[in-house]
Formats: structure tokens, sequence, C-alpha cells
């Protein structure tokens, strides 16, 4: 499948194109209407043929257009873990914890900035229930609940080998793949065997570009050599 990307703001946004319409993955940081429209118009999209949102978490720069995207798409239903679903519903800037330098001085930032960062409430429509399968929306591929950068992140495997991580790995940064935040980072590492051991072939990161599976499994052995 070709995967299509559209950047909002620091956030890789994805579209997949199935028989009956496109499911888009993640909504970017706030104010990226104007950038999302003229992504779309790149890709020769239209916003009426998006047919669900599907949010990996809940963190800023993955929801902060979702409610004006949504509209912009006719209302188009959203999916999400049921961990994530207050964070959105009734908004919460979660800033997440940093687990090295580089992050504990990101969270740090962000902390301070958090009133710059609010967006606009979203009820979701469809909350993620341990499998969800993409064949309705024409799309061979599924949803994994893959935890670890936050509790309720999930990813989107296809049948090809692709795979959409949001945070669960990064392709920016001192310590890639690993994300600078994490709230389980142990988790981070039972995830990534998850979803390797479940096909994963490329993997698609939020923040950077595409990158081998073979890494996250390389990163596995070296840290298992380690112990």
């Amino acid at each position: 499948m070709n995967i299509k990307k559209i950047l909002l703001g620091f956030t890789n946004s994805y579209l997949l194109e199935g028989d009956r319409g496109y499911i888009m993955v993640d909504a970017g940081v706030v104010k990226q209407g104007r950038n999302f429209l003229r992504g779309l118009k790149h890709h020769q999209v239209d916003p009426g043929q998006i047919k669900l949102i599907i949010i990996t978490h809940a963190h800023f720069d993955h929801v902060g257009s979702l409610a004006a995207i949504k509209a912009l798409c006719g209302d188009c239903p959203v999916l999400i873990h049921p961990f994530e679903s207050p964070r959105i519903s009734k908004p919460v800037v979660a800033i997440p914890p940093g687990i090295n330098l580089e992050g504990k001085i990101i969270s740090s930032l962000g902390r301070v900035g958090r009133p710059l960062l609010k967006f606009p409430p979203v009820k979701p429509e469809i909350l993620f229930d341990k499998e969800f399968d993409l064949a309705a929306y024409g799309i061979d591929g599924q949803i994994l609940h893959t935890p670890g950068h936050t509790a309720g992140s999930l990813s989107i495997l296809l049948a090809d080998g692709q795979a959409i991580v949001g945070d669960l790995a990064v392709n920016f940064g001192s310590t890639r793949p690993f994300p600078p935040f994490a709230e389980d980072p142990e988790q981070i590492y039972t995830s990534w065997q998850q979803i390797c051991a479940a096909g994963a072939a490329v993997i698609y990161p939020a923040h950077g570009s595409p990158f081998p599976a073979e890494v996250l499994l390389e990163n596995l052995a070296g840290r298992n050599k380690g112990e």
C-alpha cells in the first residue's frame, strides 16, 4: 500500500487508501487546518473521502487539529483507545515524562508553555477494544494496542508489513529509535517485540522518516546482551 504523508506542524499524519475512502492517522498540532487541506490537495484527496481518523495517542501534537480536521471531513468518526479518550473529550494537555536529558528539557518547556498547547474537545465515536480489523474500510490491516509511550498508544499494522506507530518509535534525536518520552519505558520494548512478531517490516513514526523494523530488533538484541 502507498502510504501518503501530511506534515501537520512537526507531526507526521498518514493517509491509507481503502476501496471505500481513506483512513487518516493522527491530526497534528493546533491550527493545521490549512496545511491539512494543502496536503490533501497535493495527494489529490477530497476531505469527504476520509471515513475514519485513528488517533495513536492523545498528546497535543497528535490531536491539536483534530476538531478542525474532523469538521472539514464532514464529521467523520474518530477512533482512540479508552485510556486516551478522556484526554480529548475533556481536553488535557498531557506533558509526557522525559526519559533522558533531551526529553526532560523538552518536557520542562512543555509544562511552562502548556496554556499555548490547548486544543478543542472532541468526543470519539469508536473506542478501540483489543482488536480492530480495518477490512470494513477496505484496508488489509489491523490496529494493535502498543503501550509504553502512553498506556493507550495504538499502532496500525498493514498486511504488507508497513506499520504506523505514533510515538512508539522515533527517527530523530540522540535516542532513536527509542522515544525521548515514555510513561512506561520498559513497556516500549515489549510493544516493539509485539509489533515485530506480528509482521512489521517498515516503521512509520510520527516524528522522522520511515525505517526498517530490523532497527527495533537490533536495539532489542543489544539491550538483551547488556542485561
